[in-house]
């Protein structure tokens, strides 16, 4: 009977141990809204006219995060890029011009995430495009943000992302995940 007791104490204590260990995994990927705002720092100052924008949103896998940072932007951009065809089933690619000047949102039922979740993504990578947009020489690169996509970060259902003509911005909070 007591050994009786001591197996069901036993049991119950690692049960315990184990529903506890369920949710101390490692995060889990967020799906948010998206807002993309092209900023009238890109509209020419002579004419006010925004030129062309492109934004490649990039759901990048923890294993891959390095490549992506150190991937050049040029390169990506540059009409013919081998590594860019290479990741456009989880590339959102969102373009702004003067005739399409407004904010664009990738809703959170976007059949992106999917691809994203399948993929086990954990960051997201935002590439800009832009004629007044541009890296400065030996400078950090400006045409590049990486943002976590993991619900330990965020506290909100939209990401709010401005490209400005000084780099990507991204003036949601984020929260310290400690």
């Amino acid at each position: 009977m007591k050994r009786n007791v001591v197996n069901v104490l036993v049991l119950a204590v690692v049960g315990v141990f184990a529903l506890l260990a369920g949710g101390c995994g490692a995060p889990k990927m967020g799906v948010y809204n998206l807002n993309v705002t092209p900023d009238v720092s890109l509209r020419d100052s002579a004419s006010g006219k925004l030129s062309q924008v492109e934004v490649a949103l990039v759901g990048v896998k923890e294993a891959d995060a390095e490549t992506w940072r150190a991937y050049k932007v040029d390169s990506f951009f540059s009409g013919n890029d081998p590594f860019r065809a290479g990741a456009k089933d989880y590339t959102k690619t969102l373009v702004f011009s003067n005739d399409a000047p407004a904010t664009q949102t990738v809703k959170a039922n976007d059949p992106i995430w999917q691809a994203w979740r399948s993929r086990g993504v954990t960051r997201l990578f935002i590439y800009a495009n832009a004629k007044n947009l541009r890296g400065a020489p030996g400078g950090p690169e400006l045409r590049r943000k990486e943002l976590p996509l993991t619900t330990n970060y965020w506290k909100t259902n939209t990401i709010d992302i401005v490209i400005k003509s000084s780099g990507i911005d991204v003036p949601t909070p984020m929260e310290n995940p400690n």
